[in-house]
């Protein structure tokens, strides 16, 4: 690192190095939390032309490190074509279960031997088979157990739905949609209110197409509140088309959250209602096709990548029945996946969400600061994903340890 980059990432940085770490958003309340500043960030990685081996990518984000903002290691995960999307950690943190959402495939990843270089400790081969679904989505740390949801049937069709496996990969149970929500994508708990939110997008049959011929008509719009311990469906609600991440507010007492509806560019607040039943809202418009959604650490913020307008927004949710835009910053083209620090002051950003969506055709890893005044762009930490032996790697999901 030059003298120049060193003086100025210290400026840029002032107040974080060192700060203990308070708590990790939009991850399962489960999961450890991390009781330090991030050292490592693992990037999911898809080779952009589908000829080479999919692969995890370490990061080196400890500010005190000679490496720090490179590629410190590679992980080749034995197969390609995958669509390698996302991950998530087990409630121990020891592991990391992940997926692709054109195979199916599903790797258990050892993160606790030596967090620096993990490694493939379990790939489950037969997901549709075992559970009758298909394209494996979110990741849901349990107690001693991992949630996925996924985002359709095993042909590639509907109805999606979950399942439940053990942390070391044995499958328990399927957990079926009701009928008038059959699409599947991300799932969120509150265990205080024994409640779990689900949401929708489209399965295999439409996803694996370019988007200019993706039907329109096969996207979901509903959410589902489930009754967490039975598992049990209590009320199918309507949001956008194709709400996204569900996000429940941190605060104990509250009883609402909120989503991100991708083409309907606009953001919903769910919230419980005097009868138990809740209540679906628009709230908000983003900018074009909204694909995710954070939250800072104190619950004052909601950050959301506007992927088609290259555009990050940060909105003030202090009144969730009426955000306000706070501030906007451009990492670059196509932002995409987000992951917050746990001090909230540092966001880490990567630009790709499907191959049958990108169009950036460079893929990067950029670092965004989060300050008073609102968020401005790290300009040295930049991680160039086009130049790996294997040609560009479209770089996804991220998780830090």
């Amino acid at each position: 690192m030059s003298q120049r980059h060193w003086t100025i990432s210290l400026a840029l940085l002032l107040g974080t190095l060192g700060a203990p770490a308070a708590a990790e958003t939009c991850l399962s309340p489960y999961v450890k939390r991390l009781d330090r500043p991030e050292k490592y960030l693992y990037l999911f990685c898809v080779d952009a032309d589908a000829r080479d081996n999919d692969f995890l990518a370490v990061i080196d984000v400890d500010a005190d490190s000679p490496s720090y903002g490179t590629i410190t290691y590679t992980l080749d995960l034995g197969s390609k074509g995958n669509e390698t999307h996302h991950w998530g950690y087990t409630d121990d943190r020891t592991r990391i279960w992940a997926g692709g959402l054109l195979s199916s495939r599903v790797w258990i990843l050892d993160v606790a031997t030596d967090p620096a270089r993990p490694r493939v400790e379990k790939v489950l081969e037969d997901v549709p088979g075992r559970t009758g679904l298909s394209g494996p989505h979110t990741y849901y740390a349990l107690p001693g157990r991992m949630l996925i949801n996924f985002l359709g049937a095993a042909d590639g069709g509907l109805p999606a739905g979950m399942a439940e496996f053990t942390n070391d990969g044995r499958f328990i149970r399927r957990i079926s949609n009701p009928s008038d929500a059959p699409y599947g994508y991300d799932v969120a708990i509150k265990p205080d209110l024994n409640r779990m939110v689900s949401s929708s997008f489209t399965p295999l049959r439409n996803y694996r197409k370019p988007l200019a011929q993706m039907d329109l008509k096969d996207f979901g719009r509903e959410m589902v509140v489930w009754d967490l311990k039975e598992r049990k469906p209590l009320q199918v609600g309507k949001a956008g088309l194709a709400p996204l991440e569900v996000r429940w507010s941190l605060k104990p007492e509250s009883n609402y959250g909120f989503t991100n509806c991708a083409l309907d560019n606009s953001l919903w607040l769910f919230k419980g209602q005097a009868d138990g039943t809740y209540a679906f809202r628009k709230v908000a418009d983003t900018g074009a096709l909204p694909a995710d959604l954070r939250q800072s650490p104190d619950d004052r913020y909601l950050f959301v990548s506007c992927f088609n307008d290259n555009l990050i927004q940060q909105w003030d949710v202090a009144d969730p029945e009426h955000p306000k835009l706070f501030s906007t910053v451009a990492p670059g083209v196509q932002p995409n996946m987000m992951h917050v620090t746990g001090d909230g002051r540092r966001m880490y950003a990567s630009n790709s969400l499907l191959s049958t969506l990108d169009h950036a055709g460079r893929f990067w890893v950029r670092l965004v600061h989060i300050g008073p005044d609102g968020m401005k762009v790290d300009p040295f930490f930049s991680i160039d994903l086009n130049k790996f032996p294997t040609g560009p790697a479209r770089g996804h999901d991220m998780l830090l340890n």
